[in-house]
């Protein structure tokens, strides 16, 4: 140990007579763990910090697949209880569904999201109010019995100041009386990541009653998300197979409902914030950290050859020391402690790199009204991330160059300063830049994929046009109106808008494309029964206006658009998408055709035209069948409404459109406003194609960056170590062309071997991710092209610069030095 302190005053003194090579080695780890550290920061967040609940390790969330949607998704109430009681694994498991409503309280009215929880939601969690109480087993197990809500910690501040006597008090819900029974705890912000509600309901108090009474009765309206805890000494293997069991029994029960269903229990950390995450969580996670380490190798790189530098200006002193007596084992010793120290301090540097870039990822906002809560707290967990990976850089980047530098013939060292040497360690670190290249290749490849992916994206055939249009969204029923006045209300509405300067045409609609609010339903065709060992197929489906079409510009394609005639007293019809036209009716006209939803007997659907593939939920959705029906024959209280303006800017007319809804109703909370091209920007839009796009081209300009400075800084040792060749070169004739040549070849030399050995490696992670790309291939010619050229065109800009330098030696004071 008192040797161990040696080495480390020792190697603090020795750094501190070199400022600015330790600062140099700092900042370039620094930049290298930090990237590491932000990331890593995510991951923490979203796949290792447990909830700040009771027993958080075995926490299990159940979901289930079927032949229609194989991804792991929510659950029905039948099969819930079913599962609960029946499967025995579980010692508790708790339901919960996600909504929005209107909170009226103190003459003001707040749009809210909440989680309707089953009554053991809290008590399964083992969590305990910070004010009053919360909802407890039994309440919400009938429909409309207990009126009372749990206020979100967040929420209790911003909305009643923190005030605790508002326990006990009445607010009003929907319109309706509801008692506010408790507030939850500061730490806790719900179990759906990234969401913070602002209030808990029980799950009887979901409105309206046909709501409630489709969620209960209903055996595959799959929309509750299920949480629960294994019994003491049941593996999540055992549980997996007894709810295979169950499923098949459910299946032979019920084949309308149930068939091809199966159940997955999953860990709760894999599953956010949905269960179809937790398959592909793990493996993006795995990319990007892959992508952020190869950063560090780059700059791991650039040390080794700063460490080389060193060790070769220090070969005397090593010498010296030897010839004292210190053997090899010390020597290594004491270069390595100075290599681990310089890590620590780039360490430090990166944690503080990595916390003011995760600062910077909080403060991104997704185009939609909702309380996200992204935060990256450095814990831990972090924290001893980066001390693992700065230790790890220290001993990886300063062994080499110790054992080298260590091992130099010493009475060369003493006679000749060194030179012989050399030429070796040249070679290494030529050797090393030219993995720097084809890391920084790799890097710039995977960024410029994701750039391309968001192009290509954009280009994509929506199937509408997103220009010119504004969203405002409201719902009427958050403040108890009823269908009749909430018809008016959106006639006159509507009326008023059209009246506006700047205006075009105007439309309602449930959903807006990309939005938070996506339905479906199963759906049957009339004359084709469904066989009983066969699921029914599903469609996706939008209530829109008359004016829907022409105001977001759906073309359509065969027979005509809805128009005002299509109301509560005409028949009921539809206009489907070709991929459902084809589906039910193949190589017939559509047109007249009729189709049911499930659980509706008697009104069958017409339909009156065909629309295109477009994309209304998802980006990334594969055609499917979608449908349109108009809004005047199935009413929604919540509507989007959409406006086509005459302006550049639609954002512009959104004061006084949301003037004319207030003087409609002052009380009406209006949210979403934004222009439709802003909106495509949410998480089932753009989002994540261009924060991939962004984090990839930040880690491609790093490597970049690093890379350069690897090349210049071998280039430029190699002309400096050369001077004497330069000279006596210049002396016998060599023109500035030869000289340049000679110092710039060098260096190409290594970029093209770095390059050639990058492009094998960039096509290996293009096919890895391949999945994370929209519309282009993982060897895609432009980008494996394009890149090249860039990075050969950056290098030849750093070889040259010290190479023009070499031709201004002068070759007198070159040969006598």
């Amino acid at each position: 140990m008192e040797l161990l302190w040696q080495d480390i005053r020792q190697g603090l003194r020795t750094l501190g007579k070199s400022p600015s090579f330790t600062a140099t080695v700092a900042l370039t780890l620094g930049l290298g763990i930090g990237a590491n550290a932000a990331v890593f920061s995510i991951i923490n967040t979203l796949l290792l910090r447990p909830l700040p609940v009771a027993d958080a390790a075995n926490l299990y969330v159940l979901a289930v697949t079927h032949k229609d949607n194989e991804q792991p998704h929510q659950v029905s109430w039948a099969d819930y209880v079913d599962y609960r009681d029946d499967s025995d694994v579980f010692s508790d498991l708790a339901a919960y569904a996600i909504s929005f409503a209107g909170l009226s309280a103190d003459k003001r009215a707040d749009r809210v999201t909440v989680n309707y929880v089953t009554g053991n939601f809290f008590s399964m969690l083992g969590i305990r109010p910070q004010h009053g109480r919360l909802i407890t087993p039994g309440e919400g197990d009938t429909f409309g019995a207990d009126p009372v809500i749990v206020l979100g910690h967040s929420y209790w501040m911003r909305r009643f100041n923190g005030d605790p006597a508002v326990v006990g008090r009445t607010v009003l819900v929907n319109a309706q009386p509801f008692t506010v029974a408790g507030v939850v705890p500061e730490k806790f912000r719900g179990v759906y990541a990234l969401v913070e509600f602002d209030a808990y309901m029980p799950l009887g108090m979901i409105f309206p009653q046909a709501t409630y009474r489709e969620l209960i009765n209903r055996r595959d309206n799959h929309e509750l998300r299920v949480i629960g805890r294994l019994k003491p000494g049941v593996s999540s293997r055992q549980a997996q197979a007894a709810l295979d069991v169950t499923a098949r029994q459910l299946e032979q029960q019920y084949p309308d409902t149930n068939a091809t269903v199966r159940a997955r229990v999953i860990p709760e950390h894999l599953a956010r914030p949905e269960p179809n995450s937790a398959d592909s969580s793990p493996f993006v996670a795995g990319v990007f950290m892959l992508l952020v380490g190869l950063v560090l190798l780059v700059a791991c790189v650039n040390v080794i050859n700063l460490l080389m530098v060193r060790a070769t200006t220090r070969h005397r002193e090593l010498a010296v020391r030897a010839a004292l007596g210190a053997g090899r084992t010390r020597l290594v010793r004491q270069l390595l402690t100075e290599s681990v120290l310089l890590a620590l301090a780039g360490g430090a540097t990166g944690a503080l790199f990595g916390r003011w870039v995760s600062g910077m990822l909080t403060r991104i906002t997704l185009p939609a009204d909702i309380p996200v809560h992204f935060d990256l707290p450095f814990d831990w967990r972090v924290f001893a991330y980066i001390g693992l990976i700065a230790l790890g850089t220290g001993v990886v980047a300063g062994l080499f160059p110790a054992l080298k530098a260590s091992s130099a013939d010493l009475n060369n060292a003493l006679r000749e300063g060194g030179r012989s040497v050399a030429g070796g360690r040249q070679r290494l670190r030529g050797a090393l830049v030219v993995g720097q290249v084809a890391v920084s290749l790799v890097l710039l490849v995977a960024a410029a994929l994701f750039v391309r992916s968001v192009q290509s994206a954009r280009a994509v055939d929506l199937g509408f046009d997103p220009s010119h249009v504004l969203n405002l969204s409201m719902d009427v029923s958050q403040l108890g109106v009823d269908e009749v006045h909430g018809r008016s209300f959106y006639r006159e509405l509507e009326s008023r808008v059209r009246a506006l300067p700047g205006v075009e045409t105007v439309s309602y609609a449930y959903s807006t494309p990309f939005g938070y609010y996506g339905s479906s339903e199963y759906v049957e065709a009339e004359g084709q029964p469904i066989p009983k060992e066969q699921r029914r197929p599903s469609a996706g489906f939008n209530m829109v206006g008359a004016d829907y079409f022409s105001t977001m510009k759906v073309p359509v394609l065969r027979g005509r658009a809805f128009t005002t005639d299509d109301d509560e007293r005409g028949r009921k019809v539809a206009i489907v998408n070709q991929y459902m036209a084809q589906k039910f009716w193949p190589g017939r006209d559509p047109l007249g055709k009729r189709f049911r939803m499930a659980g509706d007997d008697t009104s069958w659907l017409e339909v009156v035209g065909v629309a295109p593939n477009g994309k209304f939920r998802y980006l990334f959705e594969d055609p499917g069948m979608y449908f349109f029906a108009p809004m005047a024959q199935h009413y929604r209280a919540i509507r989007a409404l959409h406006v086509r303006t005459a302006v550049a800017n639609p954002e512009t007319l959104a004061p006084a459109i949301q003037k004319e809804i207030h003087a409609l109703n002052p009380d009406l909370p209006v949210y979403d406003v934004r222009s439709m091209a802003h909106a495509l920007d949410g998480p089932n839009g753009f989002f994540l194609l261009r924060m991939g796009a962004l984090f990839g081209g930040a880690l491609g300009l790093l490597g970049l960056a690093l890379a350069l400075v690897g090349v210049y800084g071998v280039v430029s040792y190699a002309a400096t170590q050369r001077t004497q060749e330069i000279g006596i070169r210049m002396a016998l004739g060599a023109r500035t062309t030869d000289v340049l040549r000679l110092v710039v070849g060098h260096g190409l030399l290594l970029v093209a071997a770095g390059i050639g050995v990058g492009l094998a490696a960039a096509l290996w992670i293009g096919r890895l991710m391949s999945t994370l790309l929209f519309g282009v291939s993982s060897s895609d010619p432009v980008t494996f092209v394009t890149v090249p050229l860039l990075l050969g065109t950056m290098a030849v800009i750093a070889s040259y610069i010290p190479a023009f330098r070499a031709t201004r030696i002068n070759p007198v004071q070159a040969l006598r030095d």
